[in-house]
């Protein structure tokens, strides 16, 4: 596929951006450019006590942040309910298909109508260890949807949302990166996040049971992490372990 001029002009933009108003400065054109009016680059956090480094970056109006924020209204946002759901992005018009909606949500849409967000779009960003995201667009007017729209939308909300991951790890100053752990180490984690012994583990391994505590222990190490328990939620939000997998093997 043949990439426009503007968008790669904006792929090299974003690889310069540094601070939070360059990266507003361009979310707001490329919102623009889009057909939209309004965006919300954010973490799925507790917004009224936002974590420390968490990205909140929205131009929505201000009375509708307060009421969000005073109603607690993201603890229930439908949009952000029906991203759980979706791995690519999607229409606002496609919530009702995706979940199953609320009496509370069913009314968190119609006030966020008056607050010039009739229509929209969203793309869910998910990064292993951090908290989930997403990139939305919102409209005070009926949005074509189009493929084209569509797809420059994710790419306009991947790059600004690794642009905002950015500029939050020179914040913290420090990015540790994600332990490496060996194929053994993981065969060994994968089995004893299903609750197995061990014991279990070195049977169906075929290797001793000293192996498998000498595995787990090196990945424990390597972690920094004193029970086992932890060291396998490290591992799930890390992406070495998938629930479906641990629930497999059960």
């Amino acid at each position: 596929m043949q990439m426009s001029p503007r968008m790669l002009a904006f792929m090299e933009g974003c690889a310069a951006i540094n601070d939070e108003a360059a990266l507003r400065a361009i979310l707001q054109e490329m919102t623009r450019e889009l057909g939209f009016k309004q965006y919300a680059l954010l973490h799925h956090v507790d917004l009224a006590r936002p974590p420390a480094h968490s990205i909140n970056v929205m131009n929505y109006e201000e009375a509708w942040l307060e009421r969000i924020v005073r109603n607690r209204y993201f603890h229930d946002d439908p949009i952000l309910a029906a991203s759980n759901r979706r791995l690519t992005g999607f229409g606002w018009r496609e919530v009702p298909d995706i979940i199953r909606l609320s009496r509370r949500q069913r009314k968190i849409l119609q006030e966020a109508r008056l607050h010039g967000l009739l229509d929209g779009f969203t793309v869910p960003v998910q990064v292993a260890g951090e908290y989930r995201g997403t990139c939305s667009f919102g409209s005070d007017q009926p949005v074509d949807l189009t493929h084209h729209v569509a797809g420059y939308a994710q790419l306009v909300a991947v790059f600004c949302f690794e642009a905002a991951r950015r500029i939050a790890q020179q914040q913290e100053g420090t990015h540790a990166p994600i332990p490496q752990l060996t194929q053994r180490q993981l065969d060994c984690l994968v089995i004893a996040g299903s609750g197995k012994t061990n014991w279990e583990i070195s049977r169906i391994l075929g290797v001793s049971e000293d192996t498998v505590r000498k595995h787990i222990m090196d990945a424990m190490r390597r972690y920094d992490v004193s029970k086992r328990t932890l060291l396998i939620v490290r591992a799930l939000f890390d992406g070495y372990l998938s629930y479906r997998e641990l629930l497999r093997r059960q």
